[in-house]
């Protein structure tokens, strides 16, 4: 049930996106099929975020999910400017650690995709700077627990960013997966798990 994409455009920005469907199973992965061939569409030209979360959010409304519902994160980047422009509907807020450590959250936007066609969504703008990481992520994540039943959390996630940030997105892709399996010890994850890093050089 999770999903997440790149898009490039022709002035050198790129799109963004990370989503999850509500439940599990094979009903998840077709509503999540659909929902990748809308953004396809929606997403072609580089709109602002905004307007492409609305109108996807207008479109599954109409769709009727059957009480299901999609929490959504999208953002256009200008790589070379470092402009960062983006609209959360309703997703775990995405982690912006700043080169000197500062951290943020990315959670402006507004509720989640499928329930209320006309909740509207805020866009939020920000720059990335040298040496600024951001994550985004599920919350098969932040779900991961141990043998007593803790979950990894968003503390945890933020202190091991603190630790690799400087790294590559690869070296950083891999000690989230290690402290992610560490903190696990062996216990069934509950959820799809999903990690995307976006490093301004």
């Amino acid at each position: 049930g999770d999903y997440y994409d790149f898009l490039t455009y022709p002035d050198g920005r790129l799109a963004v996106m990370v989503g999850d469907v509500c439940g599990k199973g094979m009903p998840a992965a077709l509503l999540m099929m659909g929902l990748q061939a809308r953004v396809q569409v929606l997403a072609a030209e580089p709109n602002p975020p905004a307007v492409v979360v609305d109108r996807l959010n207008r479109v599954l409304a109409a769709a009727v999910l059957n009480t299901r519902f999609i929490s959504f994160f999208f953002a256009l980047l200008d790589p070379v400017s470092g402009e960062l422009t983006y609209s959360n509907a309703g997703h775990n807020p995405p982690l912006l650690m700043r080169a000197n450590g500062t951290v943020e959250w990315l959670a402006q936007g507004g509720p989640v995709h499928g329930i209320l066609p006309n909740a509207g969504y805020e866009e939020v703008r920000c720059d990335l700077n040298s040496g600024d990481v951001a994550l985004l992520y599920s919350d098969g994540v932040t779900d991961v627990t141990n043998a007593q039943q803790e979950d990894f959390g968003e503390d945890r996630l933020s202190e091991v960013m603190q630790r690799v940030h400087h790294d590559s997105p690869a070296a950083i892709l891999s000690a989230l997966t290690t402290a992610l399996k560490d903190w696990a010890a062996g216990t069934p994850a509950r959820d799809d798990i999903t990690l995307v890093v976006v490093r301004k050089t």
